[in-house]
C-alpha cells in the first residue's frame, strides 16, 4: 500500500467513525421522572390514584376495637400485623408512609400492645395499652398520621425480645439524622451514559490511525510493495 492510499484510508476510517458517534449520542432519551412518563408517542397521563381515608370506621369500640387519629386521612391505608403466627414481631417492622395515611394493627396473637416511645413535636399518638394493659387476638387499632417525622413504638412485655417498630412519615426518611446524598444517575449528569462509550471508541480509532500515519511516514512502505511510484 502507498502512503497517499493509507493516508486517504486513514482519514476515512476517522471520520466515518466521529460520525457515527454524533448519531448514536443524539437519538439517546431521556426518561423524566413522576408518574406520567412517555416513551415516544405514548401518553401517559391516565395515572389513577386511590385514597382509602374515607372508609375508616370509627364505631367499632363496642367490639374491643380502637381507632384515632386526625383529619380524617387522606393517603390510604397500611396494616400493620401484631404477633404473626404468635412471632414476637410487628410485620412490617419498619413502615414509610406519606402524611395523611392511616395505619392498622391488627392483633394475631396474644398479651401485645402499641407503645410509643418516640415521635416529632405535636404528633400527639397514644398507641394502644398501657404498661399493664395489653390485648388478644382479634383486636385492631388504628391511627392516621399526619405530622412528618420518624415515629418508634414497642410491645412493652416482649420489648427486650425485640419487639419494637418504626414509622417514617414523609419521604425524607427518618427524622433527625444527617441524611447522606444519594449517588448521582449517571443519566443526569448532561450526556446519556452509553455516548460515553462511542465518545471513547472514536478517541482511540482516531489515536490509531494517527500512529499508523506516523509511522508509515517515518519508516516509509514496505520494500516488497510494488507499485508506479518505485
Amino acid at each position: 500500500m502507498k502512503r497517499r492510499e493509507f493516508l486517504l484510508a486513514a482519514s476515512g476510517v476517522a471520520g466515518g467513525t466521529a460520525a457515527a458517534a454524533a448519531p448514536a449520542g443524539a437519538q439517546q432519551t431521556t426518561t423524566s421522572g413522576g408518574g406520567n412518563q412517555s416513551g415516544g408517542n405514548g401518553t401517559g397521563g391516565t395515572q389513577t390514584t386511590t385514597s382509602g381515608g374515607g372508609n375508616q370506621s370509627n364505631g367499632n369500640q363496642s367490639s374491643g376495637n380502637q381507632s384515632e387519629g386526625g383529619g380524617g386521612g387522606g393517603g390510604g391505608t397500611e396494616t400493620v400485623v401484631v404477633g404473626p403466627g404468635g412471632e414476637l414481631v410487628f410485620e412490617p417492622a419498619d413502615l414509610q408512609i406519606s402524611p395523611g395515611t392511616t395505619v392498622e394493627w391488627v392483633w394475631e396473637s396474644n398479651t401485645h400492645n402499641v407503645i410509643p416511645t418516640s415521635q416529632p413535636d405535636g404528633a400527639g399518638w397514644e398507641g394502644s395499652g398501657s404498661e399493664g394493659e395489653t390485648f388478644d387476638t382479634g383486636h385492631t387499632y388504628s391511627h392516621t398520621f399526619d405530622t412528618e417525622g420518624s415515629y418508634e413504638y414497642v410491645c412493652i412485655p416482649h420489648e427486650t425480645a425485640g419487639m419494637t417498630g418504626t414509622i417514617t412519615v414523609g419521604s425524607g426518611g427518618g427524622g433527625g439524622g444527617g441524611g447522606g446524598s444519594a449517588e448521582a444517575d449517571p443519566e443526569h449528569m448532561g450526556v446519556p451514559f452509553q455516548a460515553h462509550y462511542v465518545g471513547i471508541a472514536t478517541i482511540l480509532m482516531m489515536i490509531m490511525s494517527l500512529i499508523f500515519t506516523f509511522f508509515f511516514l517515518k519508516y516509509g512502505e514496505s520494500p516488497h510493495t510494488s507499485g508506479g511510484n518505485r
